[in-house]
């Protein structure tokens, strides 16, 4: 197989793509890796094309040979969904506002909530500046956002300008019209293969091939094993060193179900539906030791939406995320108690579903959890999707809102409906009700931090019949469990010492960010960033030297200027909504409550309107191409009607691959 720096063009592919499973991987014995059983090989062979990218940039930018592997059909990962920003702390742009290594450790401990790593607070800012190096000497425009992106603004060393950082639009030769984690993708995906790196994409690694001498010591990583689009087998050597950055599991119904401490119903993903915990599993099968496997990132959905996804194998919608601190609502327990900040940063408030009623028989107080709201929020907002569609996510068309809310004129009828203690919500909107007026909520500061609602504080009042409840349940992000790794990114053996020659970054690694909680915009992508520059300095430095002997990363060559010829192209095209002219097929899709009545005055479905997409167009001195998506629901599924027009981008255009990354979020 003849690997060249080809086959790097995104085009077009749907939302829904089914969960792909790779089995019980196993490291290879030592007489399977001898030297004329490799079929390619390379100093560095990243595993993974989301944030991995950035590893295999800073990888060649030190003189490396790489080559990235990608299981899917395009690179970007669950990055290219996100807002795309990287909470980058002790930089130089968070220096210019006051930031040191002291003042972001001091936020950084309280962030791992005791259950962190001292080790990983170390290798994070260590190397949070050699990220914006990479980026720089790549001629990307790296810079920090306009807000303090801080989560928890009032803990020590919380508040501070700088950190969160963004690829913005400028007239380099990296097309950055696109915005958030599609800009971001967009960006390194370009710079990847300028770089030299090798990209293969839709080569699924299977295995890690291993040597040891010692059956109870730590082996030594050789190379790995993939798998081709064709199923043929192909090894490739790391000479240096395997990086695996293969993302979360949240697509893995067994290690949700038994890792994860806050109950997920499947579906209830914001993520690629391929992030399967590969990585993780491949880790484990070398003696990996594991990481914070109980936690993740997560967000807040509407039950319903999530059952549509998993039924549809897409990911969920965040509606529910969005609307669920609207002025004039609030979320309640089986209790019908409120049990969280409603408008707090997504992380911290999907934590809190994970409470229990009580210690005797350890039920779990919100799931579900509700979500209410009088007349006026839900006129306001157009019901409980419209907001969401407004940003082109993806939201169940074909799944009426008469199916999953429940609407009843007094607070009492409502409670019946769900199964709730009538009394006992009508006393929790009324204590709401009172606090609102005085402008201040006194149990959970709703309004009072970064994250808060609509004015007033999102302190409106429940008070104008009828009333809406829709169930609520935890959903992920993404996960953060994974192999422990060390300040150089390095994999530790469940000995204790670390396996030589692999590495891990993102959220296959057990790093957080760092640790189980969240630090502000990008909170996932900065560190992840982090470690895959620290794991680039090992491997650079010979990855048997001390630390003392290790030094920050830096590129050999001076930064790239931007260029005025377009030499490789990143686009992102978007399309607006566009309100279809013929009426959706509406799919009876039934939700399961505890209690089946439903109001007979249900809320007049909407005509269909068209998703935005975000389409990354990417390409390495081949064509280049332009793709428009439109997609229109109807028989029970999304159709994708795809439309490409191909222009002769250069005379080495003979090879076309098409593939596609949905790349907006409004998330970090």
């Amino acid at each position: 197989m003849e690997l060249t720096r080809r086959n790097f063009i995104a085009g077009a592919a749907a939302l829904a793509g089914g969960a792909v499973g790779l089995g019980a991987l196993a490291g290879c014995s030592s007489n399977e890796a001898s030297s004329d059983a490799w079929d390619e090989e390379a100093d560095v062979v990243v595993v993974g094309g989301g944030t991995g990218q950035l590893a295999a940039l800073a990888a060649a930018q030190a003189g490396l040979s790489v080559i990235l592997v990608e299981k899917r059909e395009m690179v970007g990962g669950a990055m290219a969904f996100s807002g795309g920003c990287a909470w980058l702390a002790n930089t130089e742009f968070s220096q210019a506002e006051g930031d040191s290594n002291e003042v972001a450790k001091e936020y950084l401990e309280r962030l791992q909530m005791g259950m962190g790593n001292e080790e990983h607070i170390e290798g994070y800012l260590a190397n949070t500046q050699g990220v914006v190096d990479a980026f720089k000497n790549a001629g990307i425009n790296l810079q920090p956002i306009d807000r303090d992106g801080t989560y928890h603004q009032t803990w020590s060393g919380g508040a501070m300008l700088g950190r969160s950082c963004q690829v913005v639009e400028d007239s380099s030769a990296i097309d950055t019209s696109a915005g958030g984690g599609g800009r971001l993708g967009a960006a390194l995906a370009t710079a990847v293969p300028e770089a030299g790196a090798t990209v293969l994409t839709k080569t699924a690694a299977t295995r890690l091939v291993t040597q040891r001498d010692d059956p109870d010591a730590a082996p030594q990583v050789l190379g790995i094993v993939a798998e081709d689009s064709k199923g043929s087998e192909i090894r490739i050597k790391a000479n240096k060193g395997v990086i695996l950055a293969t993302g979360g599991f949240e697509w893995n119904d067994d290690y949700v179900k038994n890792y994860l401490r806050v109950p997920v119903p499947r579906g209830a993903a914001l993520s690629w539906p391929g992030n399967t915990g590969d990585g993780l599993t491949m880790a484990q099968s070398v003696g990996a030791k594991l990481n914070l496997m109980a936690h993740s990132y997560g967000m807040t959905c509407f039950t319903a939406h999530a059952e549509y996804a998993a039924a549809h194998d897409q990911m969920m919608s965040i509606a529910g995320n969005m609307i669920m601190g609207a002025s004039g609502s609030i979320v309640v327990d089986k209790t019908a108690r409120r049990f969280c900040r409603e408008d707090a940063d997504y992380v911290s408030k999907t934590n809190c579903f994970g409470g229990y009623l009580n210690r005797a028989d350890e039920e779990y107080a919100a799931n579900p959890a509700w979500w209410i709201c009088d007349d006026t929020c839900y006129t306001e907002n157009k019901g409980v999707t419209a907001l969401t569609k407004e940003f082109g996510y993806p939201v169940p068309e074909d799944l009426s809102e008469d199916e999953y809310v429940f609407k009843a004129e007094t607070l009492e009828e409502l409670a019946d409906l769900i199964g709730l203690d009538g009394a006992q919500l009508s006393k929790t909107v009324a204590e709401f009700n009172e606090m609102a007026s005085n402008g201040t909520d006194t149990l959970f500061q709703r309004g009072e931090l970064y994250w808060g609602g609509n004015e007033p504080k999102g302190l409106q009042a429940l008070n104008t019949p009828p009333y809406y409840a829709v169930a609520m349940s935890a959903g992920l992000v993404g996960t953060i469990g994974g192999p422990l790794v060390n300040s150089n990114a390095q994999v530790i053996h469940i000995s204790g010492d670390p396996i030589k020659g692999l590495y891990a970054m993102g959220n296959c690694a057990g790093v957080g960010a760092p640790g189980p909680s969240y630090g502000g915009e990008g909170g996932t992508i900065g560190p992840a960033f982090a470690f895959g520059i620290a794991a680039v300095n090992h491997i650079a430095n010979g990855a048997g030297e001390s630390d003392a002997q290790q030094r920050p990363f830096a590129s050999p060559s001076p930064p790239k200027e931007p260029r005025p010829q377009v030499m490789t192209r990143a686009s992102v095209l978007f399309l607006q909504p566009i309100r279809s002219p013929a009426p959706c097929i509406r799919i009876s899709h039934a939700h399961p409550h505890t209690h089946p009545v439903r109001s007979a005055q249900s809320k007049a479905t909407r005509g269909p309107s068209l998703y935005d997409n975000a389409i990354c167009c990417m390409s390495s001195r081949l064509w280049f191409a332009f793709i428009l998506a439109l997609c229109t629901c109807a028989h029970k599924k999304l159709q994708f009607h795809l439309y490409l027009r191909l222009l002769p981008y250069s005379e080495r255009g003979k090879e076309l691959s098409t593939q596609a990354c949905e790349a907006d979020s409004l998330l970090s």
